[in-house]
Formats: structure tokens, sequence, C-alpha cells
């Protein structure tokens, strides 16, 4: 299952074995809206804050003066306040949806350095605009502000960090209900969120300490961390759901780079060099600390669709090189980012002697809300910092290596003593409880069959004790060759063995009458680093120039093919591998592979030259063919980030470039053929803040010595309706084969950029997306050698790319119901060829889809 889709379908999980309901209680929604005026010009007043009076819910005007809020715990009574205007409150009834307008008077106090009302008669302009002077001023010094200033030499600090994941937005009616009832323990934990007003229970807790050490020439920064602790669910799919999912949310927050990552999303910071074009600056308010004057810099985009942030930030005059000493910064609901009800984040920066301003207070607070009105979750990460050396060298030791991240090894190994010491604030008591409440409920019958439920909707594997029967989604498909084809399969789990796994299956197609099979067992030495045995041994059906990362190939839902599935092999093949990660981001895989290559009844392998019966059928053929390869993989993957879960590791995609570099030698020894193969792989990604991200992948092979057409290069096609990422989707399986080919696969997603103007799709919140790709390649002179009686003559559908490259392009949308992707794809060569995609009748066109869920 591809990872995008895997890790929110956790996500979905994570809520399920909590509520133990697909159906939530619908409690009674209030929902207000309307507009904040000046009573006396009647013009629309932003940044008004909005509030139930006694509740922690509220919210701002935007530009327009407009404001909305929804929620269950309303008060009844609603409260709108504003620096230079008296504070209103109106009556409202609880539990219905109501227009609700403000008209504030101004108080004798009025700000007098920028009007910040937004009059539609003035246009909004960065000329000659105090707070975009104050902005740029902010701007001009970011550098000198910001911590781990190159005017220091060292600097090393000890950073603790906790992120907390609770449940929330739930009622008093729905912790009653009957089916919850062996949970109460979870209810004697519930408190109330300070950033929304909803009642939450701590569910995990995971938290890092590490030393970080920075040197300004050459430069280098690197964090090593002595303790990792994950408390709570960590032991069941709960645990790894949850995780999975909520790693997913963001790395560490600096305001003064130009874009924050959160969410998979880029923002452009409210100080980044993009910020007087993506935002709107005001001065709202101003105050006086420690004899210093602070400007409050309140900030909102343009456009509310836009991927950036509103909040305020204090400022301090140019005796302070116009430092921020306070940041918020909010997300605006009419946002395209997927499930997030609410983020807010908060900064707090402190003067230091030796250092300067420093960052001593950092929370940032997610909600996410998978529907509309149901359950949902909060993350809470706090980090704290203290410690701090100056000018102190170290080895070089200490700042060597790829990764800014080292993982001590006894650092997942930390006992009660440590973590006492090294937290910089003790747990509170519902945080403390977290230990007791995933003990007492992973013993629950209710919880054992949920979380094996949760595991065949997530999985197809449906678990038996040590043993996971499945998957559903290949019990039966279809293929020519086959016919329908039956299989029955298993592995097994951690109830069997924490290092050792094993898995396998049987199958039977009905045409063929032929039984196939398949058997894996592999030992994990370790897991952090890697380190495993695998062997393994299938005889089975193969499909070449099919390749997806996501699905067996004998996945039900790929059964429907536009052409023929009638050039299949028959293969036997024996693998044994030894991968070893040296560090993260550094792994070496040696691999040895025999291989049996067998036809099928309707492919031949017929010799080069071969004599011909009166009926046509060749007379020479070369069966089975018979290689053993010998690989040795080396894959480089500076700063990786991934989520471990209990055998499988999922990619957390970044901006750092992952190469694999493949060698393969068949020795003549043990092979029917000796060639020598290489394989280069570079994929990146592109991250262009409002403009969206980039995926790239450049691939490079080629193949010295005469090898027959199955073992040469056959590119990625897919005869299937489903668009996949990393093959040629209007290309046929075997249209083409080299022995040296370069590729380049590009794929960009505008993030709702585009979209976001457009009737309709910006009320869906639609997204869209192109992509193109194109491969070129050739085949030597020693693999179209018709005398070479060695050789295997090519399929009549397979071709080569000599005369030019083969291309597509496509333009899609996704986000569909959050859930869907379409795409058009259009073949740019080769439309000649026999078999080409038709859409409406016109040659090379062809829309295929995809289940893609993303923020």
């Amino acid at each position: 299952m591809k990872t995008s889709l895997r890790t929110y379908l956790y996500f979905a999980l994570t809520l399920l074995l909590v509520s133990f309901s697909a159906s939530m209680v619908r409690a009674q929604y209030t929902s207000v809206s309307g507009t904040v005026t000046d009573a006396k010009t009647g013009e629309p007043l932003p940044f008004v804050n909005i509030s139930f009076v006694n509740k922690n819910i509220g919210t701002t005007t935007d530009l327009n003066g407009y404001y909305e809020i929804k929620t269950q715990w309303a008060s009844d009574k609603l409260r709108a306040s504003f620096v230079g205007y008296k504070p209103q409150e109106r009556m409202i009834q609880p539990g219905e949806k109501q227009e609700v307008n403000f008209e504030l008077k101004q108080t004798a106090e009025q700000l007098k350095e920028v009007e910040i009302k937004a009059d539609k008669k003035k246009r909004y302009r960065n000329k000659d605009n105090p707070a975009v002077i104050l902005i740029r001023n902010v701007l001009k010094y970011r550098d000198e502000n910001r911590m781990n200033s190159e005017n220091l030499e060292y600097l090393e600090y000890n950073k603790y960090t906790k992120d907390e994941y609770d449940l929330n937005n739930f009622t008093d009616k729905w912790t009653k209900r009957n089916s919850l009832r062996s949970f109460k323990i979870a209810f004697q934990y519930i408190d109330t969120s300070d950033m929304n007003g909803k009642p939450y229970i701590p569910i995990l807790i995971k938290e890092k300490v590490s030393k970080i050490y920075f040197r300004s020439d050459p430069k280098a920064e690197k964090e090593v961390v002595k303790g990792l602790k994950l408390s709570g669910f960590e032991n069941s799919v709960f645990g790894e759901g949850v995780s999975q999912f909520l790693d997913k949310l963001g790395s560490e927050v600096d305001i003064y780079d130009n874009t924050i990552d959160l969410l998979d999303k880029s923002f452009t910071s409210p100080i980044s060099g993009l910020g007087p074009n993506v935002y709107r600056y005001y001065i709202t308010d101003s105050m006086m600390i420690d004899g210093v004057k602070f400007k409050e810099l309140s900030f909102i985009p343009r456009d509310p669709q836009l991927v950036a942030f509103t909040g305020k930030m204090l400022v301090g005059d140019s005796s302070l090189n116009y430092v921020v000493k306070e940041i918020e910064m909010n997300v605006d609901s009419r946002i395209n980012i997927n499930f997030l009800e609410d983020l807010r984040i908060n900064q707090e920066f402190t003067y230091h002697d030796s250092i300067g301003w420093i960052l001593t207070k950092d929370k940032m607070t997610v909600d996410i809300q998978p529907a509309d009105e149901g359950l949902g979750l909060y993350n809470t990460k706090t980090v704290s910092y203290d410690d701090f050396i100056i000018n102190k060298p170290r080895a070089d030791d200490i700042y060597s290596g790829l990764n800014n991240e080292v993982i001590g090894d006894s650092a997942t190994e930390r006992n009660d003593k440590f973590w006492e010491e090294m937290r910089h604030d003790t747990l509170t008591d519902q945080e403390e409880g977290i230990y007791q409440m995933a003990d007492t409920i992973q013993s629950l019958p209710e919880f054992k069959t949920v979380a094996n439920v949760g595991e065949f909707l997530l999985s197809g594997y449906t678990k038996a004790g040590p043993i996971d029967i499945g998957p559903i989604t290949s019990f039966m498909s279809y293929n020519d060759v086959e016919g329908i084809r039956f299989r029955v399969g298993g592995r097994t789990n951690l109830n069997f063995h924490e290092n050792w796994r094993f898995e396998g299956y049987g199958a039977y197609g009905i045409n063929d009458e032929r039984w196939k099979y398949s058997g894996t067992a592999e030992y994990y030495f370790s897991k952090t680093p890697l380190t495993k045995l695998h062997l393994s041994y299938t005889d089975d059906v193969y499909q070449p120039g099919f390749d997806v990362n996501w699905s067996d190939n004998d996945n039900i839902f790929l059964s429907l093919r536009r052409g023929p599935a009638d050039n299949m092999l028959y293969q036997q093949k024996w693998t044994a591998y030894f991968q070893k990660e040296w560090f993260i981001g550094l792994q070496n895989t040696f691999r040895i592979d025999n291989k049996n290559l067998m036809s099928s009844a309707f492919n031949d392998f017929v010799q080069f030259g071969s004599d011909y019966t009166p009926q046509g059928d060749p007379i020479d053929k070369i069966e089975p063919i018979n290689v053993t390869e010998l690989t040795l993989r080396t894959r480089l993957a500076i700063n990786e980030k991934f989520v471990q879960g209990r055998f499988a590791r999922s990619q957390i995609k970044t901006t750092a470039p992952v190469f694999t570099f493949d060698y393969t030698y068949s020795p003549p020894q043990i092979s029917d053929y000796e060639y020598h193969k290489l394989y280069l792989s570079i994929t990146k990604r592109f991250k262009l803040g409002i403009f969206g991200f980039s995926d790239v992948e450049v691939e490079g092979n080629k193949i010295f010595g005469a090898v027959p057409y199955p073992l040469l290069v056959i590119h990625r096609g897919n005869e299937t309706f489903t668009y996949d990422d990393r093959s040629f989707n209007l290309m046929n399986f075997v249209e083409f084969g080299s022995d040296q080919s370069a590729s380049i696969m590009v794929q960009h997603h505008f993030n709702g950029l585009l979209t976001s103007n457009v009737p309709f799709m910006d009320r869906l919140k639609w997204r869209a997306v192109v992509s193109a790709k194109a491969v070129m390649g050739s085949l030597s002179d020693a693999n179209t050698d018709t005398t070479n009686t060695d050789l295997v003559v090519l399929p009549e559908e397979m071709g080569t790319l000599e005369r030019k490259p083969y291309v597509e392009v496509s333009a899609g949308i996704e986000n569909i119901l959050k859930l869907f992707r379409f795409d058009i794809v259009k073949r740019l060569t080769y439309l000649d060829n026999e078999g080409v995609s038709e859409l409406w009748g016109v040659k090379g066109y062809g829309i295929r889809g995809k289940i893609q869920i993303s923020f």
C-alpha cells in the first residue's frame, strides 16, 4: 500500500480504536457568523477578537470584518473586543445557526500610527505603509537576530521535545455510551484545551532529549539524540498509526526561514523575503517593555487560501535591531488543507548576553478533524532549551557525518531515572496516567477485537494468533494466462517473534491448471539502524514491465486492463540478500538471485535463426532461461526521515535527495549468460512555497553483454486504469526494451494555487497536478545480432527507442472528496504503435485515477 494512503488510513484507525464506532454521536452544534464594523464609519474591522464568554473558544475577523465559529461547547453570550474600541457582548441561541453582527464604538485612545480598518475605498499598498516599513526592517536584521548567529564560533545546548497526542471533540453523552463502559479509566484524564475549549484525553506522549552542537567555520550543525521515548500504545497498531500520521505534521519551526514545512505543505513565513507580497501587515498596538518600545505587528494572507499564516508578532524598535520578541501564528480555516481544524504556534525569545536573542518558549498545537462533526486529534509539541555553552571547541568527529541528526545507541533504552533528570518540566498527572491507561486498555478484549478489525481494513490481513491471513485483495484475480486465479496466503506477526518473520502463499490458475507458490523468511538483527537477512523462493507468473510499489501485481483491482494480459512468463526464483544500514541514510544490500524463466501458452522463447514447422510453430527454442545474478546495492539518503513500524519502514519525504546505485554481475560458471548491469536512480522533492512542490526522479540503466529479451531493461508500462507515479501510464507492457536508457519523471502539485480562485473548485478544495515523463534508450549491436543463436526473437509487440524518446504528459485534479485523483494523460510519441490507448476515438489519450489521501 502506498505510504501516503497507508499513513492516513492509520489515522482513521486511530480514531476507530478509541471511539469503537464508525458513527459518532452527533451533538448540537452552534454556528455563528457575521461581520464587525466601525459604528461611526461603517467600515469593516479586521483582527477583532470574537469569543464565547467564559469559554476558550474564539476566532478573529478577516480583512472584510467577517467571522465564523462552529462549536458544540458554546455559551449563550458572544463577545467582540479590539484595541481602541469598547468591547461588546451579544446573546446567542446555543445549538442554532445564526448571524450576529457587531458595531463597535471607538474609545478615546486610538492608535495614530496607521489605520487598521479595512477601508474598501482605499486600496492597501506597500508603499509608504508604516507596517510594511517595519517588516522590512525585521527582514534587514533577521540573520543577526536569529539564534546560532554566525558571530559565534561554537555553540552547544540541551534540547527537550515533548509531543503529546490527545483525542478531542467528544461530549459527555459520548463518554456514557454502553459500548465504552470498559474504558472509564480513560475518562479520568479528561482536560480542556486552552486553544479552542475542546475537552480532550491524552493518549500518547513522545519525548526526545538531545544535545545540539553548532560550528560556524566550516559550518556544521549536529543533533545528538540521547533519549527517545514513546509512551502509551507504542506496541500496538494504534501506536504505529498515530506515530506514522503525526510524524507527517511537520518539523521544527524557525520563523526566520523563508518557508515553514508543516502538514506536507510549505508555508510562507511572515518574516520571509516574499512576505510583503504574500501578506498584509498592520500595526495594531504598541507598548513599553523594560524601557523599550515594542509594536504589535499583525499579519494576514492577501488571499485566505494561500498557504500562509494569520497572526501577530511583537517587534522591538531600532535599539534592538527590530527583533521579534514574541510571535503567534494561526491558520485560516479556509486554507486548502485537509482535516485541519486549527493550528497555533507560539514562540517567545529572550535576550542572552553572550548569545543574543534565543528561543525560550516554542509551542505548536494542531487540531486534526477528519470530519466536520465527530472525534478529532490534538498534537501539541513543546520544545525547551537550556545549558548554553559558548565558544567551546569539540573534536571534529562531533560535527562530521552526512546526517544532521544522530541517534545514540541506547537512546530508546533509557530508564525512568534518566527521564526524571533530563526533562525540563515534570509530566502532568494526565500525562503520567497514559502509562496506566494504555496498559489497561490494551488488555481489554474489546480493544483487541477492534484492533484486529482495524488491521484487516487497513492491510487486508486478518489476525489469527501469531499468523495474519491475507491479503484479501489477492484472494481472487484474473489474467489471460491463468484465467481466474485463486490465492491464499499469510505472514507471521509480532506474537510469533520480534525478529523472525515468515510469509508465503499458494495460488492456482483455472486456465493453465498450474499451482504457484512463494515462501519468505526474514530475520531482523536490528530495525534502527536496519540490519536483516532475507531468503525467499517463488514459482509464479511474471509480467515483464509491470512494477508498482503500492500493491501486489495480482491485486483484484489491477485485473481490469485496457488490453489482454497474455504477455506473461513463468518464473522460478530463489533470492537471498543481506541488508546493512551503516547509519541512518546509508545502506548496502548484497543480493543473490537465481531465476528460471519459462514461456507461457502465449509466448515462446524462439531462437534466432530457428526453422518453423509447416504449421508455423518454431522448432528451435531456448527454455528455460537460467541466470544467477550477484547484486550490490548502495542507497544514500542524507538526513532521511522515516517511521519504523513493527517490521516495515515508511519513508517521510523531505527535500533531501535519495541516491540508489546497483551493480549486477551474472557469472558464466553458474548462468546461461554473462553480463554486467549498472543502475542509478536519483529522487528529490523541491518545495516551492506558495507554488507547491515538485517530485523528480532520474534513472539510468546500462547492460554490458548479450542477453535474451526478458533480461533487457523492459520499461515500466501500465495497462491498468490506475495512475502510477513511477510508470509510463500509456505505455503498454513489453512495448519497449533497451540495454541502455535514461529517463526522467517530474510531477508538480500546485497545492490549490491554480484552483483557489476558480468557482466551485475553491469551495471543494480541489487541487491541480501536472506531470511529464520521458525515456530514451537503445539496443546495442550485441543484442540485435540475429546470428547469435543464444538470443531469442523479440515479441512482435516489443520495439526500441532508437528513433526518439517516449514522452507522455498529464494534467489532473487531486483531493476530490479528499480521496481521489483523476488525470488526463497524453502520449506524445510512438502513436502509430499497436494497442495505443484511445479516448473518445482519439489516439494517445487516456483517463487514469488513483486513491490518494493527503493534507
